[in-house]
């Protein structure tokens, strides 16, 4: 297993009455209805779809989209596999399940840093290092202490490498916010070529997603000195160099 990567909590199989039943992660997998006592069948059905999905967010972190059978998803969820192909039809969609549930959150996030990078800026032009750390710091704080947003992230990771289907998937979820961050780098930099401009977003994307990937590569070759899974460290870092970088680029001209 990748470092970073962490499988949710296997939850009992069996219960005591009276007690609430629990999802592999630890959470609990119905709420009681106020008016009968029974259990509401729309919190049932939800609570067995979120499980099925963090435990195959897990799954596809760990082994890729390839790497996954329903079968495998329904063992770890502890669920039969007809009730996934209920849910979700085929790998496919649940694959895209997985990939857009978080993505609304992670977005509205960095939009919002990127807003107040703007504002914080001189006539709503931001700095390029605030820009460049609202784009990317809101992952890497929610996959520091959160087992299954690093999951998420290492998806993201995965996909961004990815071509074909995988790849319109990257576009579809992120695409609004790629978008903004290349308006504001031609903001700043009014002058320099278009072609800068996609490098830039080129170059720093892939340093981005690869280390969301945490594939403790790093960790070795430094001998634990350094590691994959520091987020907040990378986070740092990436924001420092790629702002040297990209002043380099684009500020030439």
């Amino acid at each position: 297993m990748a470092p970073g990567l962490l499988a949710p909590c296997k939850g009992e199989k069996v219960r005591h009455e009276g007690e609430p039943a629990l999802t592999k992660s630890g959470v609990e997998l119905t709420e009681p209805d106020p008016k009968n006592g029974r259990v509401r069948q729309a919190d049932r059905r939800q609570a067995s779809m979120d499980s099925i999905l963090d435990n195959a967010e897990y799954l596809f972190a760990e082994h890729g989209y390839n790497g996954v059978t329903f079968a495998e998803v329904a063992k770890v969820a502890n669920v039969d596999t007809a009730l996934i192909r209920y849910y979700f039809v085929d790998k496919k969609q649940l694959f895209r399940e997985v990939f857009t549930r978080r993505g609304p959150e992670i977005n509205r996030l960095r939009l919002e840093a990127m807003a107040r990078a703007r504002h914080n800026g001189k006539n709503g032009i931001p700095r390029l290092a605030d820009i460049v750390d609202a784009f990317m710091r809101p992952a890497f704080v929610k996959m520091s202490d959160d087992a299954g947003w690093a999951n998420y992230m290492a998806i993201v990771s995965y996909v961004n490498s990815s071509r074909g289907i995988l790849d319109e998937l990257m576009s579809e979820v992120f695409d609004e916010v790629s978008r903004e961050f290349l308006n504001d780098l031609r903001a700043i930099f009014p002058r320099a070529p278009e072609r800068e401009i996609y490098w830039s977003y080129h170059l720093l994307t892939g340093a981005f997603t690869f280390s969301l990937g945490r594939t403790g590569r790093i960790d070795r070759l430094s001998d634990g000195l350094c590691s994959s899974s520091d987020s907040l460290a990378i986070a740092d870092r990436l924001t420092t160099s790629l702002t040297v970088g990209i002043s380099a680029l684009c500020g030439q001209f």
